[in-house]
């Protein structure tokens, strides 16, 4: 057995659950931060947490090595539950993004890559770069490494956690977001259906005319006015959502 401190080990596996987080959360993941930036945020965060925390092991002092990847592989796994629902719901606001973008007609023409390396349309770009500088700057970020800290009484090194009730709550999180974001986009999703549903019945009516010529220019311009409209509306309430989430689970 090799002898070592409980405050190295402690310190070790604080920054193995908060780097893991940090490599999963939005804004400190992007693509567009280098990687040493993260590597000292995520020292000084862990630094942070470590001060906070009141940790425990199931394990006595000294600790076998291979214990020692024992506790590092749970924490990852316990990070991973901590920040992935949090990564899933701004993929979800992403993808009602791509959606909104087929609707109202324009075909989506990837953009420049902005929180991920993956191109994306340029509207789920400007919502996800939307909701993370909300995210930081209403200190939801604070939020989380607090509960972070909080977390080390709930879940101590050398916890194991139950995969089936992982994925469980993972599906159910999974339908939540979902329905959240649809339902923040459905007013121009209706637009879109009517629309579209209107342009189909004149084109049956008189199939001489051109009718997807004249219908797309007033589905782009409607969308994009309905969009002007209640766009900063959906911002606001996917961080509403995105709050009541933090504050009810972590």
């Amino acid at each position: 057995m090799i002898p070592i401190g409980v405050g190295i080990v402690g310190y070790m596996l604080v920054f193995t659950r908060v780097s893991t987080c940090l490599m999963i959360l939005p804004g400190f993941s992007s693509a567009q931060v280098p990687i040493n930036v993260r590597l000292f945020i995520a020292f000084g965060i862990a630094v942070a947490v470590f001060s906070l925390a009141n940790i425990s092991f199931s394990y006595s002092v000294p600790i076998r090595p291979e214990q020692i990847f024992l506790l590092m592989a749970g924490e990852f796994l316990i990070a991973a539950t901590l920040a992935v629902p949090i990564r899933f719901f701004f993929l979800a606001l992403s993808f009602l993004g791509e959606v909104i973008t087929q609707a109202i007609g324009l075909n989506p023409i990837p953009g420049a890559p902005l929180a991920d390396t993956q191109s994306a349309p340029v509207l789920s770009g400007l919502f996800s770069v939307t909701a993370t500088v909300l995210f930081f700057s209403t200190g939801i970020h604070f939020s989380f490494i607090l509960a972070l800290a909080m977390s080390f009484e709930l879940y101590p090194p050398g916890e194991i956690l139950s995969i089936s009730v992982i994925l469980a709550n993972t599906s159910e999180n999974l339908g939540q977001f979902f329905n959240i974001v649809l339902r923040l986009g459905s007013p121009i999703i209706i637009y879109a259906i009517i629309a579209n549903l209107v342009a189909g019945l004149v084109n049956k009516l008189t199939p001489q005319i051109p009718v997807y010529f004249v219908s797309a220019p007033f589905l782009i311009c409607g969308g994009m006015v309905l969009l002007s409209w209640i766009g900063d509306d959906m911002i606001i309430n996917f961080h509403l959502e995105l709050s009541n989430y933090m504050d009810r689970v972590l």
